[in-house]
């Protein structure tokens, strides 16, 4: 597979994190206002699941780079290791990130995905502003380098 190629996956990958990202934070403020969003039901289980699923992923990816994301790791493309070592980078800038994605286990966050605790939603919410910039971020790398410096 050509680097174009895998760079052109990462940004489609990216785009669809942060529709279920949106599709979730939107459902999750809604009920927070006590307004029902039964019509996109569906929409928000499968937002859940995308998510849980990468969250499993990048904690497997975290845990093989290690504390300081340097250790060699086999298996895994380089737009995706890179996208690790962003997130292990992150939980050491703190002062940046206040959410609990970065407090604590990617397991935990997974958990809080189905959580119908107000207080759970509502850091669920900060967790996914900032796994959201943190996509946003990796996607602008992978337009550039899609689209050049325009």
């Amino acid at each position: 597979m050509s680097m174009q190629w895998l760079t052109m996956k990462s940004f489609q990958q990216s785009q669809q994190l942060l529709a279920a990202i949106n599709t979730l934070s939107i459902h999750i403020k809604l009920r927070l206002a006590r307004v029902k969003d039964q019509e996109r039901e569906d929409e928000v289980e499968k937002s859940r699941s995308l998510l849980g699923d990468f969250l499993s992923e990048l904690e497997a990816f975290v845990v093989a780079l290690g504390d300081t994301g340097t250790r060699p790791v086999t298996g895994v493309d380089a737009r995706t290791r890179q996208l690790a070592r962003s997130f292990i980078q992150a939980r050491r800038d703190l002062g940046h990130h206040r959410s609990l994605l970065f407090r604590n286990s990617l397991g935990q966050v997974r958990e809080m995905l189905f959580s119908e605790d107000p207080k759970n939603q509502q850091a669920l919410l900060d967790c996914l502003d900032d796994l959201r910039r943190l996509l946003e971020t990796h996607i602008h790398t992978d337009a550039r380098k899609i689209l050049g410096e325009i």
